[in-house]
């Protein structure tokens, strides 16, 4: 199995889990402006687009822990490329 499979089974596994604590899929396809059948695709790990899966995620209360991770990535990569700077400019001014 692919990573990119192997992560949207995990994801539906964990949106199934999650809503099943509170709602059935027709109330949080109601909730999130979709059909029960797109929500049973996307907790059976079948494609979905980028809206739709954020929108699910945010209504069960699970979009805080994407946003963490793509700060945490983005201050990283924001960090080495300051750092990469930093370096060009010193050996230019070495020079």
């Amino acid at each position: 199995m692919h990573r990119t499979e192997l992560l949207l089974s995990s994801l539906g596994e964990l949106i199934k889990t999650s809503r099943t604590l509170t709602m059935d899929q027709e109330a949080l396809g109601k909730s999130t402006g979709m059909g029960r059948n797109t929500i049973s695709a996307i907790e059976n790990g079948l494609g979905a687009n980028a809206r739709h899966l954020f929108a699910v995620t945010e209504q069960l209360g699970l979009i805080d822990d994407f946003q963490t991770l793509v700060n945490d990535k983005l201050s990283a990569t924001n960090n080495s490329l300051v750092s990469k700077s930093c370096k060009a400019s010193e050996m230019i001014f070495r020079e």
